[in-house]
C-alpha cells in the first residue's frame, strides 16, 4: 500500500459532476466531507445534469452542508432523468461549457461502467472534458447489481463519524427519495464497511481511475 501525504497547506479545487441531484453526495460525500473538516478545499465547483426545481432546491441546501466551510459553485443542467443519452449533444456542450469555467485538482463524476445510463454517459465523457486533472470516478448502489464493474482501486479511509454524518445529510435534505428502498442509512454504512474492509480502514469510499500520473517535486534540478 503507498500512501502519499500531501502537503498540509495545500488546497484543493475540486469539480463535482453528477447525472442526478443526490450523485455526488451517495458516490463521494464521504470523502468531500472529509476535505471540508481538514480545511483542505480552496472551492468546489458542481453541475448536475438531470434536475427539477424540487430536486435542485434539495441539492443546493445538501451540497452547502456536505461542502462547508466552503460555498459551492453550482450549476443545474434541468434536463430530463433517465433520457442523458438521448440528449448527447446538449450533455457534451454542457460538460464542455462546465470545464470552460474550471481548473480543478480533482474531478469526481460517475463511472463509465454504471448501469445507469445517464450515469454511464457522463462517465464516459468527463475524460474528453477534463484531460489534464486527475479523475475519480464514484460507485452508486442500485438494484442493477452493477457495484465493483468499474473496478475500484483507488480507496479514501473513513471514521465511522463520517459515514454516519454523511448518511444522516442525505436523509435529511433529500426528503423526495425516503421512499425508496434502497435510500437508508444501512445501504451507505455497508457499501462503506466493505470498501474500508478492502483497504483496512474501518471504512472507505472507493473510486476508479483511468488514468494517473505519477511524478517526483525535487528540492533541486538534477544533475546534468
Amino acid at each position: 500500500m503507498l500512501r502519499l501525504t500531501p502537503d498540509p497547506g495545500k488546497r484543493l479545487r475540486v469539480a463535482l459532476i453528477g447525472a442526478h441531484c443526490d450523485d455526488v453526495e451517495i458516490g463521494a460525500g464521504g470523502l468531500v466531507l472529509d476535505l471540508g473538516e481538514r480545511r483542505a478545499l480552496a472551492a468546489v465547483d458542481v453541475l448536475v445534469l438531470a434536475s427539477t426545481p424540487v430536486r435542485e432546491a434539495e441539492a443546493s441546501a445538501s451540497l452547502e452542508a456536505f461542502c462547508a466551510p466552503v460555498r459551492p459553485a453550482v450549476t443545474f443542467g434541468g434536463l430530463p432523468d433517465g433520457r442523458l443519452p438521448g440528449r448527447w449533444d446538449e450533455v457534451k456542450d454542457r460538460l464542455q461549457d462546465f470545464a470552460a469555467t474550471t481548473s480543478p485538482d480533482l474531478v469526481l463524476a460517475p463511472s463509465p461502467a454504471d448501469a445507469h445510463q445517464d450515469h454511464r454517459l457522463l462517465g464516459e465523457l468527463v475524460t474528453t472534458a477534463f484531460r489534464d486533472q486527475l479523475v475519480l470516478h464514484y460507485e452508486i448502489p442500485k438494484w442493477d447489481g452493477d457495484l465493483g464493474a468499474g473496478r475500484p482501486q483507488t480507496y479514501w479511509p473513513l471514521s465511522g463519524q463520517l459515514v454516519r454524518r454523511k448518511a444522516a445529510l442525505l436523509h435529511e435534505h433529500y426528503g423526495s427519495q425516503r421512499d425508496h428502498d434502497w435510500f437508508r442509512e444501512d445501504t451507505f454504512l455497508a457499501l462503506a464497511r466493505l470498501r474500508g474492509m478492502e483497504c483496512r480502514s474501518d471504512y472507505a469510499e472507493a473510486f476508479s481511475c483511468p488514468k494517473t500520473v505519477l511524478g517526483w517535486q525535487a528540492d533541486r534540478a538534477p544533475a546534468p
